[in-house]
């Protein structure tokens, strides 16, 4: 079964282009690297991440610390996270449903463990984004002032 991506243009002005393009920004502003995110069939696909970043994002979409730092890439760990994720976005976009899937490191394929993020419709894509904008500009309300230099 093939997905129709929607990336042909990547300068496309519709909304779902627009807020996929908008959420890739502010990702990388705190650090984030999706480099899977794309529109298929009108929703925001986030692709696959790595377990740090999983575990970033869900820190940043307000979910606790993860409690216990050992390797996140084991299935303990890697099922916390998941958790962890699932529930700052259900908070963030109002009752939404990430569906997320592990994949082990593979030694055959020599592949880091990952997480797959399911495709999020473009309302909690806007959420997320509001999200995560909304922490970029308190972050910068908190930084001491710096004068200008002269």
């Amino acid at each position: 079964m093939t997905t129709t991506t929607d990336d042909a243009h990547p300068h496309s002005t519709t909304p779902p282009h627009q807020t996929a393009e908008a959420l890739r920004t502010a990702l990388r502003e705190h650090g984030l690297d999706v480099p899977g995110l794309t529109v298929e069939q009108g929703k925001v696909a986030l692709g696959d991440v790595t377990v740090t970043t999983a575990d970033r994002l869900a820190r940043l979409l307000g979910a606790p610390a993860q409690t216990v730092r050992r390797n996140l890439t084991e299935w303990p760990e890697a099922q916390q996270v998941m958790r962890r994720l699932g529930a700052a976005f259900k908070a963030v976009t109002d009752g939404g449903f990430l569906d997320l899937y592990f994949h082990h490191d593979c030694v055959r394929c020599d592949s880091d463990a990952a997480l797959t993020l399911s495709p999020i419709s473009l309302p909690e894509a806007q959420h997320v984004l509001s999200s995560l904008s909304g922490q970029t500009r308190e972050a910068t309300a908190h930084e001491p002032h710096q004068p200008h230099a002269r």
